[in-house]
């Protein structure tokens, strides 16, 4: 017997959705009503199986209840997808013998879609109503878990008394596997995109699973932004060494505040010619520049004066209208798609100083996963994207 953090996990997500709640539905699925003969360890194990695609990808969260049930939370535009899947779990539940009784998973009461909205309070109920104390599967392979497939080891959360160590770890390591690139392009209409510059990153899920097994470097915020500090030093490095012939310019790189008015920026400056420099976009934080405004105009003015661009990352919808721009002075900012991105663009006055050209020219509309970001972008005089679809559009181009 033992406590249930993955519901305490679940409650606490919805508690802090706040205005993101609109955007988001559930997935509750009762595998505890299914009969214990056909939810047999195969079967299980196959179940959890069939989000771990969409696990990865980062297009879902998941949770496993003491009692054996497991709620999926997931956007609101993933609704077919979800249904896709549930498809997918019938077959597996048919292939032990109950066609008949697991016919349709929603009609049975074993597949529930919750509207976070409308049945938040509900779900809630529900949730609370499972006992803090509850059997968790002895098996291993069936544990739960929030953030790993099924069948590896549970991560331990980054401490401050590991920190350390991990940096080691991080600091000696070959780097270049874990690089990957994400194309900036400039869509208009109809038009095949066109690169203006390629994003550098870190992929973080490769770099954990082949240097950190066992740690969720993720868990802690603050610790995992001083974690990234090691990793801004690693990719200046990679960079200043000229090793990939291909970043000889339109690139741009994430990089911490702090990281820009250190030594270790000094020193990558010192390697990055007068013109290359005009073609590097700095790629900082929002949440990071906030913490610490004085020390980002420092930073802008110092990185400015040397012709670097800086680029305003992880901003989302709700958070635009308390920005002020006049004050934060960058050159590009990445907002984060919505499906309510045009309604909330059109209707508040707030917005209406989008419409300079001179505003809109900085904006790049990220994590464009289909065609009506690029319309609804476009609609508002959008004109730089980033994201699956657009990667996908290039990739049709190649072939």
């Amino acid at each position: 017997m033992t406590d249930n953090p993955q519901r305490n996990q679940l409650l606490d997500l919805l508690q802090n959705m706040g205005r993101d709640l609109p955007f988001y539905m559930a997935l509750y699925l009762n595998l505890s009503r299914i009969d214990k003969g056909v939810l047999n360890e195969r079967t299980s194990q196959s179940l959890r199986e069939v989000f771990v695609p969409q696990l990865k990808e980062d297009k879902i969260k998941i949770f496993e209840l003491g009692n054996n049930d497991v709620v999926v939370v997931f956007k609101r535009e993933l609704q077919d997808e979800i249904s896709s899947l549930l498809v997918k779990i019938r077959f597996l539940l048919q292939e032990d013998g109950q066609v008949a009784k697991y016919a349709d998973l929603q009609e049975s009461g074993i597949a529930v879609i919750w509207d976070l909205v409308k049945d938040y309070g509900e779900l809630k109920a529900k949730l609370e109503a499972i006992s803090l104390v509850s059997e968790i599967p002895t098996n291993p392979k069936v544990q739960p878990s929030n953030d790993i497939p099924q069948g590896e080891v549970k991560r331990k959360f980054l401490t401050t008394a590991m920190l350390d160590e991990v940096q080691k770890i991080i600091a000696v390591s070959d780097f270049s596997s874990f690089i990957r690139r994400q194309p900036v392009c400039a869509v208009i209409g109809k038009s095949l995109p066109q690169r203006v510059f390629e994003e550098v990153y870190v992929s973080i899920p490769d770099m954990r699973d082949s240097l950190l097994p066992q740690v969720d470097i993720m868990h802690d915020a603050w610790l995992f932004l001083a974690l990234t500090e090691t990793l801004d030093r690693r990719v200046l490095d990679i960079i200043s060494r000229h090793d990939d012939r291909s970043l000889q310019g339109n690139f741009s790189v994430n990089i911490n505040v702090s990281t820009i008015l250190s030594d270790d920026f000094l020193r990558f400056d010192d390697t990055i010619s007068t013109s290359l420099r005009k073609t590097i976009v700095l790629e900082l934080q929002l949440a990071d520049i906030f913490s610490d405004m004085r020390s980002f105009d420092l930073a802008r003015a110092f990185a400015r004066s040397r012709g670097y661009k800086i680029c305003i990352d992880g901003i989302t919808v709700d958070k635009l209208e308390y920005l002020n721009r006049n004050k934060l002075d960058c050159d590009l900012m990445k907002i984060i798609w919505h499906p309510e991105f045009g309604k909330i663009m059109m209707a508040d006055e707030h917005f209406m100083d989008y419409n300079n050209k001179a505003e809109r020219a900085k904006i790049i509309l990220c994590r464009v996963d289909d065609e009506k970001a690029v319309e609804v972008g476009n609609s508002l005089g959008i004109n730089l994207y980033q994201g699956r679809y657009i990667q996908k559009m290039l990739n049709a181009e190649k072939r």
